[in-house]
């Protein structure tokens, strides 16, 4: 019998080795109510699905598979490893069918060309201070030229000159530069234009001189709660830059409004580059913060009255109190997404303790990112939803591991010790929080900042201890006019904070420019990061070997030799050392800023005629540029036509090049730069490669679809 069942044991060892999907299911069972957690991941993956598409799907796509997925759920619910993937199938279409639905809302027109200078009248919907003048997004009456299906919902418009105190809800007259949300200035670069259709932003632009504030219109309406508060937080900004100028009060403004158009672009670059950038987004460490000032401070206040603190539950009482004053807090700062997910985990929290129930784990985390892609869908592809809850599900992976023996490692012993706990708890949670964002961080800004813990173990503290309880003062104090008395102590802790920002941002070596980080390489190590934090079991190990395979991606990419964008207004040709040889005036200066955020790289004047630089050889008309064993010819007026079809590998050029050459070698002229977008080139040995920005975003509504001056006249004829 002995011998049977160990021969038994041994056959079911061996047929559990051959069958790798009862070990998956036995493995997924194990983890229990860890699997619910990948619900919102599931959710995105619709959405990101939506994203990665080519072409824009039919509105019924979605739920045409949700529901039959979802009742395959119910009716295979006797099996439940169909079910499970039923119901992962119903919810990644419900993301799919939400953000497509979300797109559809969000339609409007998009400038198309240049407008203006035109008189432009409208409604001011938002204003931010900016470093010079401000910035106001307007819904504009009917624009002059323009036909009544082309006219934008909004348009942002930067005002440098002294104009009439505007606020939210007025109305604006004012003369205007109008043109398209500018485009990629290379392929796979931010898309702004997809950024400002889900915003119903069809246009920007500059002003004329100062703009003029309207009287109402018989009839106008006062506005809904909405723009109420926009227009209150308005003027929370322009009472605290009144008594903070320059980047102090764009920061304090950042804090407590959520407006940082203020900062100078300087100390925006140093809070980033010194990874104190966190300390600018209302985001956990702020919301907690101060949830954790009024709780404590109401609880306190309501203990040092007997009667009220023997007769009620006042821990409850200070609970509902702080989640009243997050609630206002949210909305006072914009519900930005960093600060939507805090909010909703610290709201969470305070509700637990309204019903005795407290426990924070990553069942929060997924709520909250579940209540964010419901509320914000298309918050999945942007900077701020990746990093902040990449941030947060590293920790708390982190700390649901290793939480308790940090807890007694760096809470023991004397004040010093505990005070060097702290110090070194801020360094742990800064490094977790670096590895969970560096990812996001190195493929939306390619780089990498070194000396962040050290920034953070000096900043943060000065942030909770100081700078954000003198906010919260502050704003109990700005309805009596009294914010000054607590404005000026938090602009204190502000230049420290800035001192400190600027100080580590400068130490030689601290940035580390990386190489591009492909989509494909972002979402393996992105699944890789998941799998690790969101699993108990040894499996999770395995996640690493998915972020490492991302990661590694970056191996195979390299900058482009030739870009040209802005309608062929803007072309950049790579130096041999490093850096871009740039052609552009000061019309494509917004070109040059985008491009140079995009490849952090060093931008180098363009050579004049007759004075060759290494690699680039300029003469009337036209440039000749080399690398790799390949040669270009660079047309940059119609004297460099024609260019030459057997002594260049490729042509590129800023004026029309025709169709002479395109058969033997690879052309691209500002025709082909107005119908592809950004096109860059990258030259090899073994042949050049040329890529448009519009290629891989392909026919979507924010997609721009140029239309010509002579197919315009075509549609506006009447019809026979």
């Amino acid at each position: 019998m002995t011998d049977i069942s160990l021969s038994e044991q041994g056959l079911e060892a061996t047929e559990e080795r051959r069958n790798p999907f009862r070990r998956l299911a036995d493995a997924l069972a194990a983890e229990n109510d860890r699997r619910i957690l990948w619900l919102p991941v599931f959710f995105g993956t619709g959405i990101a699905l939506y994203f990665a598409l080519t072409i824009e799907p039919p509105i019924w796509l979605g739920p045409a598979i949700a529901l039959p997925a979802a009742v395959a759920a119910v009716v295979l619910r006797a099996h439940p490893a169909w079910r499970s993937a039923c119901f992962c199938l119903a919810v990644t279409a419900a993301g799919f069918a939400l953000i497509a639905e979300t797109t559809r809302e969000r339609a409007g027109p998009m400038l198309e060309r240049r407008l203006g200078p035109v008189a432009l009248t409208g409604r001011v919907i938002d204003i931010d201070t900016m470093e010079r003048g401000w910035r106001i997004i307007v819904a504009p009456d009917a624009l002059p030229g323009l036909d009544p299906a082309q006219q934008p919902r909004k348009l942002r418009v930067h005002i440098t000159a002294a104009s009439d105190l505007l606020s939210p809800g007025d109305r604006t007259s004012l003369k205007a530069m109008l043109y398209p949300v500018p485009g990629q200035t290379l392929p796979g670069a931010h898309d702004l234009q997809r950024e400002l259709y889900f915003a119903q932003i069809g246009g920007v632009g500059y002003s004329y001189g100062g703009a003029k504030r309207l009287a109402e219109d018989d009839g106008a309406t006062g506005g809904d709660w909405r723009q109420w508060l926009l227009a209150l937080r308005t003027e929370v900004t322009r009472r605290i830059t009144a008594v903070l100028p320059g980047s102090t009060g764009g920061v304090a403004s950042a804090l407590i409004a959520g407006k940082r158009g203020a900062i100078d672009e300087g100390v925006t670059d140093a809070f980033r580059n010194s990874g104190l950038s966190h300390l600018l987004a209302i985001a956990g460490l702020h919301l907690g913060l101060v949830g954790a000032f009024v709780f404590f401070a109401v609880r306190g206040g309501l203990a040092l009255i007997p009667p009220l603190a023997l007769r009620y539950p006042i821990k409850k009482i200070a609970a509902a109190a702080t989640l009243v004053v997050l609630t206002c807090y949210l909305m006072l700062s914009g519900a930005a997404i960093p600060t939507e997910r805090a909010f909703v985990m610290n709201g969470i929290v305070f509700a637990a303790i309204l019903i005795d129930r407290l426990r924070i784990s990553m069942r929060i985390c997924a709520v909250a990112a579940g209540v964010v892609l419901l509320l914000q869908p298309e918050s999945l592809i942007g900077v701020s939803f990746q990093m902040s809850f990449g941030a947060v599900v590293a920790l708390i992976a982190v700390y649901e591991s290793w939480g308790a023996e940090l807890g007694q490692l760096l809470r023991r012993g004397s004040f010093l010790r505990r005070a060097l706990g702290y110090c070194a708890g801020v360094a742990v949670t800064t490094v977790v929080v670096t590895l969970g964002t560096d990812p996001f961080s190195i493929y939306h800004f390619h780089h990498i900042a070194l000396y962040s813990p050290l920034a953070n173990v000096i900043a943060v503290p000065i942030s909770a201890l100081w700078t954000l309880p003198w906010g919260v003062v502050a704003c109990l104090l700005m309805p009596f006019g009294l914010e000054r008395l607590a404005l000026m102590p938090m602009g204190w802790g502000i230049d420290a904070t800035i001192w400190v920002a600027s100080h580590v941002s400068a130490i030689p070596g601290n940035v580390w420019q990386t190489p591009r980080l492909p989509i494909g390489g972002l979402v393996l190590t992105a699944f890789g990061g998941l799998w690790l934090c969101l699993w108990q079991g040894k499996w999770r190990r395995w996640g690493a070997v998915g972020i490492a395979a991302g990661m590694a991606t970056m191996l195979f990419t390299r900058p482009p030799d030739i870009v040209i964008a802005d309608f062929g207004r803007f072309l950049a040709a790579r130096a041999p050392g490093g850096g871009y040889y740039v052609l552009g005036g000061n019309d494509e200066r917004v070109a040059k800023s985008l491009f140079a955020e995009e490849t952090g790289t060093d931008l180098l004047p363009w050579p004049d005629a007759g004075k060759p630089a290494d690699g680039l050889d300029c003469r009337d008309g036209g440039c000749r540029y080399t690398a790799r064993g390949k040669t270009v010819a660079i047309v940059t007026d119609a004297r460099g036509l024609p260019a030459g079809c057997d002594t260049a590998d490729a042509i590129v050029s800023q004026v029309p090049a025709g169709f002479a050459c395109r058969k033997q070698v690879p052309v691209v002229d500002r025709i082909d730069n107005w119908r592809r977008g950004a096109v860059a080139l990258w030259l090899d040995p073994g042949g050049i490669s040329v890529t448009g920005a519009n290629d891989s975003r392909g026919d979507r509504p924010w997609v721009p679809h140029p239309v010509s001056a002579k197919e315009r006249a075509e549609k506006a004829l009447p019809s026979e």
